[in-house]
């Protein structure tokens, strides 16, 4: 008998269903009815009456529940104790982060964390999207970078970042400094992230919407090849601003104007509710400090732009 195997066993008890507590530990149903299954056998005795689709606990199951509780309660207050003692003179903060957070958001982040806990390691582990929530579940990391807060209620999201999606060319590409619609864009060359579903179906889904043909010439791994691809002229991107700042700043790609690209992306950090440790809070304050104060200028400008639109025009140029 396991802890997880034991979080299962209390899922299910929970949500009376087999379905509903999968979705809840990130876990596929014939994955969690093996799980209760080498549980029973361990145990030697059936937790669970299946009738028509709902469970209701045995009375060996009942037994079992409240055990699996003071089980589960004992080893969450032996990780706060533990990382009490380390407080913020030691010990580390593991990170799961999808590509654009962990390279383009994390960095300046976790400087200024560094620099009032030195003593503190970070470990950021690159992971895709729809793996993130479960290490987060499962503990294999204390935070979690998503685009949006996860359906579990065993976890909780704040707000650290808001983005846009942009349209990115080389500036020797026909279409440099004009403002296009997605009818202008039929039959062009596109580059996409094949890794970064999220990213790739706003794309597509921007075209279908528009009844336009998305012509995809390469699918790449990574932002970073993709700024490559654009630069050298093979195609255009659509891409979350965050990850071209620095050579839409520099002049070395450009961005094409685009008024049905007109919605945002936002990032979360996510935690567990029944844990988190002082190091975690810590940089979710610098995470969150730093989001309001985004949002702030945001509001700024918009206040700006409504009174003295030619002063907010040449700001957005500049920016």
């Amino acid at each position: 008998m396991d802890l997880v195997q034991l979080e299962h066993f209390l899922a299910i008890a929970d949500e009376r269903t087999f379905t509903r507590a999968a979705e809840r530990v990130f876990r596929t149903q014939p994955a969690l009815s093996q799980s209760i299954k080498k549980l029973e056998t361990e145990l030697g005795s059936p937790l669970f009456v299946r009738d028509n689709g709902n469970v209701s606990l045995t009375e060996a199951g009942n037994l079992l529940a409240d055990y699996a509780h003071r089980m589960l309660k004992l080893r969450d207050e032996a990780t706060r104790s533990i990382a009490q003692l380390q407080n913020l003179e030691s010990g580390a903060l593991s990170i799961a982060a999808h590509e654009s957070a962990a390279l383009y958001l994390l960095p300046n982040a976790i400087l200024r964390f560094l620099q009032q806990f030195p003593a503190v390691k970070i470990i950021v582990k690159r992971a895709r999207l729809d793996e993130i929530p479960r290490m987060v579940l499962d503990r294999e990391v204390q935070i979690g970078f998503l685009k949006e807060a996860a359906s579990f209620q065993e976890l909780e999201s704040v707000d650290v970042h808001s983005d846009r999606m942009a349209l990115i060319a080389s500036p020797n590409h026909r279409l440099a400094g004009r403002t296009v619609a997605v009818k202008d864009l039929d039959g062009v060359a596109f580059v996409v992230h094949h890794l970064c579903s999220s990213t790739e179906e706003v794309v597509l889904r921007l075209f279908r919407q528009h009844g336009v043909r998305c012509h995809v010439v390469a699918e790449l791994w990574s932002f970073e090849n993709i700024k490559s691809f654009v630069l050298e002229s093979v195609g255009l991107a659509i891409v979350p601003r965050i990850t071209v700042r620095e050579e839409l700043r520099d002049g070395s790609l450009i961005e094409i104007g685009l008024p049905e690209l007109n919605f945002h992306r936002g990032t979360v950090m996510t935690f567990r509710r029944d844990f988190i440790s002082e190091a975690a809070e810590r940089l979710i304050e610098i995470m969150r400090s730093k989001h309001l104060r985004s949002v702030a200028k945001a509001h700024q400008r918009r206040v700006v732009s409504a009174s003295s639109p030619a002063v907010y025009e040449m700001d957005s140029r500049s920016a």
